[in-house]
């Protein structure tokens, strides 16, 4: 019964930012003139459909795992093949077809599944700061590794760090931008101990050869988080900075993999998110709310890598257009566009791999033939 729960949280979580992103697409394709031709709630075989005043067909599919999104035209980047609806003509398809659009708006039109996970996301978490409280971690800090630096210098579990250089310290962010900027001078700490007041220097560097090697590691992590009440400036800019955060490391940790800075290791799948959903639901509503953006930010800001077959890879093909003044070479478009659809590939099975060797699979798959 937990394990159907938490596949049903998995199916929201997936299938909200998918179709928000798929929505996104939608709107701007229909403000550029682009005929939509069906909205498909899941994949496969449709259960249901039913067609709007526009005649784009809404379609719940069997497969609830996200959606799509069907314009007219974008089955085939080369010319228009399609079933003309009836009560168009092929000059009105013409005209309605994605591929016939000016590439400023093919470019509005790609951007706008991502902007509209930037949005869901923003919102989330504007709404959470609102109803719970922006989390900020207290000037507590903890040190379990008794290796560190922090404890060798000595910093005790459960310390409470008053001042650092002099400037008051009021939160772990703070304590945080004064360690840094310590980094290859003397850190100076007032601290608060079982009651009493302590000052405390460590030297943020060592020395090697006459020469000095600033210290990047201090040891310390947050010991607890508190709530606090957020007006509506303060959970619009928490909200905006968190999404903005949540875009850049991921797509820094993809920068990192191509460039082997970080371990392939690192790409996950949809078991990946399967777990993290899991997690979040177990520590509860406000958790799983917040993964929901979390997830929507990173679908967001993956689709804006510049990978054909996603839509960075269509915004810069665009950009290239309107640089050129002219569109590019079909045969050409086509052939980028199969190297792009092996790399998402690509990246899909090694998720998809990375997913199976955490979850031991083929251990399990061993003791089978033993």
């Amino acid at each position: 019964m937990a394990f159907i729960c938490s596949l049903l949280l998995f199916v929201i979580l997936l299938g909200v930012v998918v179709v928000v992103h798929e929505l996104g697409h939608l709107v701007v394709a229909r403000a550029s003139g682009v005929f939509c031709e069906a909205f498909s709630f899941g994949f496969g075989p449709v259960l249901l459909a039913k067609k709007d005043k526009k005649e784009t067909e809404w379609r719940l599919s069997l497969f609830p795992l996200g959606g799509y999104l069907k314009m007219f035209g974008d089955a085939d980047v080369s010319s228009v093949r399609e079933v003309i609806p009836a009560g168009y003509t092929e000059d009105d398809m013409e005209r309605m077809s994605v591929h016939r659009k000016k590439p400023w708006q093919r470019l509005l039109i790609s951007a706008g599944g991502p902007f509209a996970n930037f949005i869901l996301s923003v919102f989330v978490i504007f709404t959470l700061s609102l109803m719970q409280g922006i989390p900020e971690h207290t000037n507590t800090i903890s040190v379990k590794d008794e290796n560190s630096l922090a404890y060798t210098s000595g910093l005790r579990d459960g310390d409470v760090i008053v001042e650092a250089n002099g400037s008051k310290i009021n939160n772990f962010e703070e304590l945080k931008s004064q360690i840094v900027a310590s980094r290859g001078t003397t850190l100076k700490l007032l601290l608060q101990r079982n009651g009493e007041t302590e000052e405390l220097s460590i030297d943020m560097f060592t020395e090697e050869d006459g020469k000095v090697i600033p210290v990047e590691v201090l040891g310390i992590t947050p010991q607890a988080l508190v709530y606090k009440n957020a007006s509506i400036a303060a959970a619009a800019k928490v909200s905006v900075t968190l999404t903005y955060f949540m875009a850049y490391e991921n797509i820094r940790t993809v920068f990192k993999v191509i460039t082997r800075q970080a371990s392939y290791k690192n790409v996950g799948g949809l078991i990946s998110i399967f777990k993290v959903s899991e997690r979040s639901a177990e520590a509860g509503f406000f958790s799983f709310i917040l993964m929901i953006a979390m997830i929507s930010s990173v679908l967001g800001a993956v689709n804006l890598l510049p990978i054909p077959m996603l839509d960075g890879g269509a915004i810069v093909i665009a950009i290239v257009e309107c640089v050129l003044g002219r569109p590019l070479n079909k045969k050409f478009v086509e052939f980028i566009f199969i190297v792009g659809l092996v790399v998402v590939a690509s990246l899909m099975l090694l998720g998809t791999w990375n997913d199976l060797v955490n979850c031991k699979i083929f251990n399990w798959l061993e003791t089978l033939f033993k």
